[in-house]
C-alpha cells in the first residue's frame, strides 16, 4: 500500500521539489499541456494541483482569471509570495474539493494529482469533475511511482472511462514516452463552439 508523500514536508525542503522550473521533461509537459488546449482564450481557469505554479503561470495568458490550488500550505504560501500575474489567485484547496471560485471555471488543469488519491478520495474527485461544465485537460507522469495507487496510463483510462460516460468527449490523446495527457469537453450539439470536423477545402 503506498503512503502518500508528506508535500508540506517536501515543500519545506526544497520549493521546487520536484525540479518543475528545470527539468526538461517538466517544461516540456507544460509546453504539451498548452498546446492542447481547444481554445485561445478562457473566461477562468483552475489550475487544481499547482506545487510551484509554473503551470498555473502559463495558463494566465489564455484565461481572463486564473485559480491555482494545491494540498499543501506551504507550496502555496511560497507561490502567493511570488510576483505573480495579477489575473492569477492562489489558495490552498485539497482534492475533492470544489472551490467557490472554481465552480464556474471552463478550463480545468489535473496534472500529477489524481493517482497520489486513495480510491475513496480519487473516485469522488472524479465525479465533481464529471459535475462541472468545463474543458478538463489531465496530464501524468505514464508509469507507477511508488507512492501512488494507480500508474499515469491507469490514472487517465479511469478519468476517460468516467468522463465519457458524463457526457464528456475526449478531443485529444496523448501518449508521449513518460507522461499521458487526455482533454474533455462537454459535449452539446447546441454549443456555437461546435466540436464537429471543419470542413476541408
Amino acid at each position: 500500500m503506498p503512503v502518500t508523500p508528506d508535500f508540506d514536508a517536501l515543500y519545506r525542503a526544497d520549493p521546487d521539489p520536484f525540479a518543475v522550473g528545470s527539468r526538461w521533461y517538466e517544461r516540456r509537459k507544460i509546453a504539451v499541456v498548452l498546446a492542447s488546449l481547444s481554445r485561445p482564450e478562457y473566461d477562468a481557469g483552475w489550475d487544481a494541483a499547482a506545487g510551484t505554479g509554473h503551470l498555473a503561470v502559463g495558463l494566465a495568458p489564455r484565461c481572463c482569471r486564473v485559480l491555482a490550488t494545491d494540498t499543501s500550505a506551504v507550496a502555496v504560501d511560497s507561490l502567493a509570495g511570488q510576483p505573480l500575474p495579477a489575473n492569477l489567485t492562489v489558495r490552498r484547496s485539497a482534492l475533492p474539493e470544489l472551490p467557490a471560485e472554481a465552480r464556474t471555471a471552463d478550463l480545468v488543469v489535473v496534472s500529477e494529482v489524481l493517482y497520489y488519491l486513495p480510491d475513496p478520495q480519487r473516485e469522488a474527485t472524479l465525479s465533481m469533475l464529471a459535475g462541472l461544465k468545463a474543458e478538463i485537460v489531465a496530464v501524468h507522469w505514464r508509469h507507477h511511482p511508488e507512492d501512488t495507487y494507480l500508474s499515469g496510463a491507469e490514472t487517465t483510462r479511469e478519468l476517460d472511462s468516467v468522463l465519457s460516460g458524463s457526457g464528456f468527449l475526449r478531443t485529444v490523446a496523448h501518449e508521449d514516452t513518460d507522461f499521458v495527457l487526455s482533454v474533455h469537453r462537454p459535449y452539446s450539439e447546441d454549443s456555437p463552439d461546435s466540436l464537429a470536423s471543419p470542413e476541408v477545402p
